[in-house]
């Protein structure tokens, strides 16, 4: 036989179903972390493009790697191409889609943009 629960708890477990509900509503969203851009390019970019972005490295020289501070590479380059580059890789540069995020993959587009000369 299967006791009751008493009015008062119902209540209670109600109003603290109802409570987690709205908390969970107003948590931010997991995909809007901030990435820190600077050292996931120096961590994951900088052997060979340089931390100047000029590519100017030993590696970077042996693996011909992409001159950011190049005006006409970075007037002629759509940020697509750069985000696939980064996901899937060209030429001799590694593939990084497995190995970072969505968010890392737009960071890294973006801040490869900041090597752009100023006009």
């Amino acid at each position: 036989m299967q006791k009751k629960m008493p009015q008062s708890f119902r209540w209670l477990l109600l109003a603290g179903s109802l409570g987690f509900a709205l908390a969970c509503q107003s948590a931010p969203a997991l995909d809007k972390v901030e990435v820190d851009a600077r050292t996931l390019f120096a961590d994951s970019c900088a052997k060979c493009h340089g931390a100047d972005g000029q590519a100017k490295t030993f590696r970077g020289r042996l693996l011909s790697a992409q001159n950011f501070t190049d005006a006409k590479w970075q007037t002629a380059t759509t940020d697509e191409e750069i985000s696939k580059t980064i996901k899937m890789g060209i030429k001799k540069m590694p593939a990084f889609e497995k190995k970072l995020s969505a968010a890392q993959i737009e960071a890294l587009a973006a801040f490869v943009r900041t090597f752009k000369p100023a006009t």
